[in-house]
């Protein structure tokens, strides 16, 4: 923990060494983290779990630490990382995250899917703002954040990529803009005043 943050050279690659053998700094936590990520599978349908992953960072965190094991092992096949690597795909773990510049298809399939459980949200409740915090699907929550970031960074520019999306989120009646949960109460306030010409609310 002291020096592996500053990175010493020799540190660094004594600190290699160890993870070579499968060496874990927590204790257990390979196995309970292999756990969390089927928990997580079978809530999710799928084991991309985000880094930033609101519900469990810590596990976030590993995943994406065993993409890097996987590439700085993976060809090696010590015999410890080979078991895990094959533990982690027998649950459908794949190597290549979201982002990965190579994986142009998977992305595509994985806008996709986000996509239709949009919609499917839109036809339950109505619109298509999800909350930040929706249990039901943490990811789809995440996913319509980030493609209000991705308008705003790539409205301007019209790649037609993004032109193309934006166009299929906008005919479903997504909104870039969404008012706070203060704004909406106080809108909902007004239309009771209007309704009934007070505003106690029972």
């Amino acid at each position: 923990k002291e020096q592996g943050k500053k990175q010493n050279p020799v540190w660094k690659k004594r600190f290699g060494q160890l993870e070579a053998v499968g060496f874990e700094w927590e204790v257990h936590s390979w196995p309970m983290h292999l756990n969390e990520l089927r928990e997580y599978k079978e809530a999710n349908g799928h084991c991309r779990v985000p880094a930033m992953c609101e519900k469990n960072k810590k596990l976030g965190k590993w995943v994406k630490l065993m993409r890097r094991y996987y590439k700085e092992h993976g060809k090696k096949q010590h015999p410890v990382w080979k078991e895990r690597f094959a533990r982690l795909e027998a649950v459908g773990f794949e190597w290549e995250g979201r982002g990965a510049v190579n994986d142009s298809v998977w992305q595509e399939n994985s806008w996709q899917e986000h996509f239709e459980d949009l919609c499917v949200y839109k036809a339950a409740h109505g619109n298509c703002r999800v909350p930040c915090k929706y249990e039901k699907n943490t990811t789809l929550a995440g996913w319509v954040t980030r493609m209000r970031s991705y308008h705003k960074e790539h409205d301007k520019k019209q790649d037609p990529v993004w032109k193309e999306r934006f166009a299929q989120l906008e005919a479903i009646g997504f909104e870039w803009e969404v008012m706070s949960t203060w704004q909406e109460r106080l809108n909902d306030l007004r239309e009771y005043k209007e309704a009934n010409g007070h505003c106690r609310v029972p």
